[in-house]
């Protein structure tokens, strides 16, 4: 009786949770944007996408520009140019040239031009030129005139197209009614040149723009009578025919533009109204309206169906709404709709990728999903679908995917998850019989009809199961039950006789013991999955294949590491592995690998199957991949939500697969998975340059607007290092954009793909430069045109044209001199040549002239000598012969006599003076000559008494030379010193030795 009042309690409450938690089912996935920036606690009032892609939030704390990747802030400076004229921004525009028009609070509007990165600003006055007598703008748009439609709290404002007129609207103009609101909250223009203008009043305001007449018109029989039941109005128009209007108070009005009637939605009439009145923003995506309330989370509004879908805040879920706040809405056009929040940021929902659903942990739901990772999923043949859990135990799914009936190790149901078993693999006997197979408790056998389990262990009695971790389990088209264990190797499971016997195998590596999955192909071979490669049973045959990925696995050893297989339709084998994925052709005995060349996202791969149209599935960490098997291109889509493990895949449905993880199951319709086609822009968005001492103060930061607008950048000399950062603007898994870029001028070939988004340069060189980047969005769709900039290096002066042809000129005027001065210095060297040469050839006469003449004296004084000697001779002799005449006869000195002065003529003798008068001449530069010249009154034997005076020679040789007596030589000096005038006190030798 207690089991039977448990089990009635236990299937009301499942009952009860199934209603309950059936409503409220979170289904939108919202990413949290700009966590770390000041974007995340800021309150947003407004949301546009420029034309370049860029997303812009207007807030309360300043103007936020994203690319995806980083949030750059414009707020309020004393550089009134350089940020928005207040933080408090109501709304923004951007006009067809591109500007971004801003709506403020409380200081009139601020435009941002991109092409120079400035702001302008225009306040409320009387001045001619400008928006009406106000403080706030609260609406800005621009019509299909490009005239810019201006909503202040004062009435409104129109530009004409080149900004040159401003027309001043007030409320008296428009508002024909007693009470004349000048509030202006929202403008929208419709498809027959009518302008909608929501006012703070209870109608609305109507112009035509071929009458130029205003209207008002009514849109709901509430009363709204009170300011704060109009305040902050605002209006959508849906597929051309129907105008909604939501507002503080007011709900949701529906107005019919070709009918003019009109509905009004309000909250608590259930699923028929809005979660909340007090509507902040309205949206059209695709055929529903997205309905942004204040304190009640997102509405959507099926327009065909007139029903409303509340989402809200869910602290269970990470990937919930952060905020029930919601004061704006935007669709971009890459129909990714963006949320603002009140102090909570941004919050994206990702259409790409939305179809992805978690059923996880609810602690407010004890008939949840535990907490605990899922290790294994398993359809049996009931379609009851079973999963096994990390130290939870096991859990059978109900029609309510929030709700799970739990079991104990006893196969008992339990209200809550206190189970502390690890169920690693779930499979059926032929009976029916569950099998489970755990860590460290061997193998449960739930027999589900009688509410019975039973555990084999190993070294029990007639068990031989190899070890008790139990891995995977195949019960095959034989009836045959393959148990698969981690370490032990394999096994086969009787059932008849609840008995396990090990297989004795030879394996070729203690690896292939570790076996993690087990398939049966279309030829009942067996695949075994292990460390070792794959080892493969033919079952017709009775053979074993250990060595099937002996080559692959020398060349790589990641592909020892095998987790699953899988057959297609083609009969084509499919392997999972730590280093790629393989297709094996059984029929050629081949293997093709695929690997991140082939846009495979993420190794190790986990788990492999074919979904419905005979594409592969298959599961890495983070990524569900599904390649097109007739092309082989792969489509991925990053999940964040869960991290996914091997063994946990299940076909839910024809449709729908299901795949376990450490954050519960992600389903998914692989219809679903679709590449991205959106070719994305890519912009340079920031050059950073850096002098060359690259210190933290010297930085020069250039901005995405200056370098679109001048396409080329002028470094100096002292500014060749910089960083060149690019963004590509794609906000489907934007961590997965990829870039390659080019330095044209430098590098020879495009840097190698990766998601780097900066590339830097360092000392460039003086010249001209071409930066080009490429991108590619999360599924490898390349923008092929790229971005591109212009970079000059600007040369140091000494290295510039000018400079050169000035160091040329003052070359040619240098070598000019140089060559000039060369042709002197050459000539004086060839004059100091010559007369080195004249003055060595001199030297040479000289030393000639030197040794002639030492040879002419030489001859010289042995002629002197000689004619001496002969004289002293002759004088003897003539001394001896006159001694000896004086015993003579007379006759006898007569002959005597006359022998005498045959002597003297012998000693006079005129040859020896001829010789020596020419070799004195010749040694003492013609000294007669020049004597006779200078003293012409001198006779010759006075001449050569001075040629010997000028020998030096004594006055007695003198006088022997010339056979005189000494006493006839001094009368001949004194009269030469006479005819020379000569003074007596002077030496004759010593004027003589002059000449």
């Amino acid at each position: 009786m207690i089991k039977l009042v448990k089990t009635y309690s236990l299937t009301v409450l499942i009952l009860i949770n199934s209603i309950s938690f059936a409503q409220h089912t979170q289904r939108l996935q919202f990413e949290h944007i700009g966590k770390k920036s000041k974007l995340s606690t800021a309150s947003v009032t407004s949301i546009l996408q420029d034309s370049k892609g860029f997303v812009w939030f207007g807030t309360h704390s300043g103007l936020f520009r994203f690319d995806g990747y980083d949030v750059k802030l414009f707020e309020r400076q004393t550089d009134k140019s350089l940020g928005p004229s207040e933080n408090m921004i109501t709304s923004m525009c951007e006009d067809h040239s591109g500007k971004i028009w801003i709506g403020l609070l409380n200081n009139g509007l601020s435009i941002y031009d991109p092409e120079t990165n400035t702001f302008s600003h225009l306040a409320g006055g009387s001045e001619e030129q400008n928006i009406p007598n106000s403080s706030s703008v609260f609406k800005i748009i621009e019509d299909k005139q490009n005239q810019i439609w201006i909503g202040t709290d004062n009435g409104f404002s129109i530009l004409n197209e080149d900004r040159s007129d401003y027309q001043k609207i007030f409320p008296e103009v428009y508002n024909n009614t007693d009470h004349h609101d000048g509030n202006i909250f929202d403008i929208v223009e419709d498809e027959w040149n009518r302008v909608w203008i929501a006012t703070g009043n209870r109608t609305l305001t109507v112009f035509n723009k071929i009458n130029k007449k205003y209207q008002q018109i009514e849109y709901t029989d509430l009363t709204l009578s009170n300011f704060e039941d109009n305040d902050k109005k605002n209006l959508c128009i849906f597929q051309d025919t129907l105008l909604y209007i939501g507002s503080n108070n007011g709900g949701l009005s529906e107005y019919n533009l070709l009918t003019g009637k009109y509905t009004t939605y309000l909250a608590g009439n259930g699923n028929k109204g809005p979660s909340s009145n007090n509507i902040r923003d309205i949206i059209q995506v695709d055929n529903e309206l997205w309905v942004a309330t204040d304190g009640k989370g997102l509405n959507i509004f099926d327009v065909k169906n007139k029903t409303f879908k509340a989402y809200t805040q869910d602290s269970n879920l990470e990937e919930s709404l952060n905020s029930d706040v919601l004061w704006s809405l935007y669709r971009d056009r890459q129909k990714n709709v963006w949320l603002g929040t009140y102090l909570e940021g941004v919050e994206k929902y990702d259409s790409q990728k939305n179809f992805f659903r978690r059923v996880s942990a609810n602690t407010c739901n004890p008939q949840s999903l535990p907490n605990k990772p899922i290790l294994s999923i398993y359809k049996d043949t009931k379609g009851r679908k079973w999963v096994g859990t990390d130290w939870g135990g096991l859990h059978q799914m109900t029609e309510n995917e929030d709700v799970f009936i739990h079991y104990d190790e006893k196969g008992n149901e339990i209200f809550d998850s206190e189970s502390q078993e690890v169920c690693k693999s779930i499979a059926e006997d032929k009976y029916g019989n569950l099998l489970i197979g755990t860590y460290s408790q061997g193998l449960n056998v739930f027999d589900i009809q009688n509410n019975k389990v039973r555990n084999i262990k190993n070294n029990e009695e007639k068990s031989e199961l190899p070890i008790n971790h139990v891995w995977s389990i195949l019960t095959d088209q034989s009836k045959n039950t393959w148990i698969a264990t981690l370490g032990g190797g394999i096994a086969k499971y009787d059932p008849d006789k609840y008995q396990i016997e090990s297989i004795p195998l030879k394996y070729h590596q203690s690896a292939q013991k570790h076996i993690y999955n087990i398939f049966e192909d279309s030829k009942r071979n067996i695949w075994f999955c292990t460390d070792g490669g794959v080892v493969v049973y033919n079952s017709v045959n009775d053979t074993w294949d250990y060595t099937l990925m002996e080559d692959l696995i020398a060349e790589n050893r990641g592909f020892s590491y095998v987790r699953a297989v899988v057959e297609d339709n083609f009969r084509r084998i499919w392997i999972a592995t730590t280093g790629g994925l393989l297709m094996y052709k059984p029929e050629t005995k081949s293997f093709r690998v695929f690997d991140s060349k082939d846009n495979i996202p993420e190794l190790p791969l986990l788990d492999l199957t074919i979904d419905s149209r005979g594409n592969l599935i298959f599961i890495s960490k983070k990524y569900i991949s599904k390649m097109f098997l007739d092309t082989f291109k792969v489509v991925s889509n990053y999940v964040d939500n869960n991290s996914f493990n091997y063994g946990a895949i299940i076909h839910i449905d024809k449709d729908e697969i299901g795949i376990g993880g450490t954050k519960g199951i992600t389903y998914f319709n692989p219809d679903n998975l679709k590449e991205n086609e959106d070719v994305p822009p890519v912009y340079i968005t920031d050059i950073e340059v850096l002098d060359n001492e690259a210190s933290s103060n010297n930085k020069n930061k250039l901005h995405i607007e200056s370098i679109s607008k001048k396409k080329s950048i002028v470094l100096d000399k002292d500014q060749s290092t910089i960083n060149i950062k690019f963004s590509c603007i794609n906000y489907s898994e934007t961590e997965r954009n990829k870039y390659t870029y080019k330095l044209e001028g430098l590098d020879k070939d495009w840097s190698p793909v990766s998601d780097a988004r900066v590339a830097t340069y360092s000392n460039l060189p003086p010249g001209e430069y071409t930066f080009k980047v490429k991108a590619a969005n999360n599924h490898n769709v390349w923008n092929k045109e790229g971005a591109e900039v212009e970079l000059i290096v600007k040369a140091p002066y000494w290295q510039t044209v000018w400079f050169k042809m000035v160091l040329f000129l003052l070359s040619l005027v240098f070598l000019y001199f140089l060559q000039k001065n060369r042709a002197s210095y050459i000539r004086k060297q060839y004059i100091v040549d010559k007369m080195k040469a004249e003055r060595e050839k001199v030297e040479v006469q000289n030393q000639q002239l030197e040794l002639e003449l030492k040879k002419t004296k030489s001859e010289l004084e042995n002629i002197t000598l000689n004619h001496l000697h002969k004289n002293q001779s002759i004088q003897q002799l003539q001394t001896r012969l006159v001694e000896i005449s004086s015993d003579m006869s007379t006759t006898d000195r007569r002959k005597v006599k006359t022998l005498v002065k045959e002597l003297n003529k012998d000693s006079e003798n005129q040859e020896y003076w001829d010789t020596f008068e020419h070799q004195f001449n010749k040694s003492h530069d013609n000294f007669l000559e020049r004597m006779q010249e200078e003293f012409p009154e001198l006779s010759k034997r006075e001449l050569r008494i001075c040629a010997y005076l000028r020998m030096d020679l004594a006055n007695q040789e003198i006088a022997t030379l010339m056979n005189v007596s000494v006493r006839t030589l001094e009368t001949a000096r004194y009269r030469i010193r006479k005819k020379m005038g000569i003074q007596n006190r002077k030496s004759l030798t010593k004027i003589i030795s002059r000449y």
